[in-house]
């Protein structure tokens, strides 16, 4: 029985990274002090107390050598990818968990979704061994989502963008924000969190979704301001492709266009990720916090756009491990249909 799930994924800043020689894994003694003033410079960061900047710093110095640990076995190829010290270097586990990935659960049932049928029809079979819709010429940009915890209302529209760039050819922005301020009637939570399927519920009743420019994205929640005049796509329908099937992913991926998952981000791997294909088996698939766009597969990775940023991952991008149901990627995967 599928639990529905609320994401709470404030996990955008503006921010630079700490540039060291890390990424080569070099495990010589570093001045973690002097690292942290890097750092604190560089973001920006100032603490209200002397008990928090010592607080923090102590995370840092631990996720520091973590970062550095962990580039070293990249290095001598025991691991796939890297890390990087970013905005979350500052920050202990317990901290990340509880400020940034909450999760709140409703009971509903798994008979209220609408199961894509996907599984068993042609669209399964002759799929490419990679296909990443970058390439077709869907690029949008590196959206932060700041601290508001939005990624679902990012991972809704960007999907529906995809699939009108499938159809059209042409790159449509779409209103973040309207989902914000304006499914919480469906249960979503404003920039507290929300859900994939209230979110493709509320789109599907509410006659359609707006632009961008004309519904701006403004990283708190306000008083909803959609106008139906104003719509340009309408979701006709939805879909949730069928639980642990990661081969109905790549099917949905190539002949519906960019589909929304949910992910599990609880480990310091992944807090702390730079580039390579993340596999990390204390990963667990039992529960999922936060909302990403597949964009697109290779041979042995999903290719996955986030909302923190440019800097955070490739780009703004991650890969990860494909046919292991990684972090949870196909517990719950959804679509709309426009």
């Amino acid at each position: 029985m599928w639990k529905l799930i609320i994401f709470n994924c404030i996990l955008g800043f503006n921010y630079q990274i700490v540039t060291t020689n890390l990424n080569e894994g070099n495990s010589s003694a570093l001045d973690y002090k002097s690292e942290f003033e890097k750092f604190k410079n560089n973001n920006n960061r100032k603490y209200l107390r002397d008990y928090d900047e010592m607080r923090s710093f102590r995370a840092f110095e631990e996720n520091y050598k973590v970062i550095e640990e962990h580039n070293q076995h990249y290095k001598e190829g025991q691991k796939s990818f890297r890390l990087k010290p970013n905005i979350f270097a500052d920050m202990s586990t317990d901290g990340y968990l509880k400020g940034y990935l909450r999760l709140l659960k409703s009971n509903v049932e798994e008979s209220a979704n609408n199961v894509a049928e996907i599984v068993g029809s042609p669209l399964m079979t002759n799929l490419p061994e990679s296909l990443d819709w970058r390439n077709k010429g869907f690029v949008t940009p590196s959206y932060n989502q700041q601290t508001c915890g939005s990624c679902y209302a990012f991972s809704i529209a960007e999907s529906i963008g995809g699939q009108v760039f499938k159809r059209t050819g042409k790159v449509l922005s779409l209103s973040k924000q309207q989902i914000v301020d304006c499914s919480v009637s469906h249960g979503n939570q404003g920039c507290v969190g929300g859900s994939l399927r209230n979110t493709l519920i509320y789109l599907q009743s509410t006659g359609g979704i707006m632009r961008d420019d004309d519904y701006k994205y403004v990283a708190k929640k306000g008083h909803c301001q959609f106008v139906p005049d104003l719509s340009v796509v309408n979701v006709t329908s939805w879909a949730i492709l069928p639980v642990h099937d990661e081969q109905a992913i790549q099917a949905a991926v190539t002949h519906i266009g960019p589909v929304a998952i949910s992910i599990n981000a609880t480990p310091k791997t992944f807090q702390l990720y730079s580039d390579g294909i993340y596999d990390d088996a204390l990963c667990s698939s039992a529960s999922v916090n936060h909302a990403m766009l597949v964009i697109g597969f290779g041979k042995d990775y999903w290719i996955l756009k986030n909302w923190w940023g440019e800097r955070w991952g490739e780009s703004g991008f991650m890969r990860i491990r494909k046919g292991v149901n990684m972090c949870g990627i196909a517990n719950y995967a959804a679509y709309a249909v426009v």
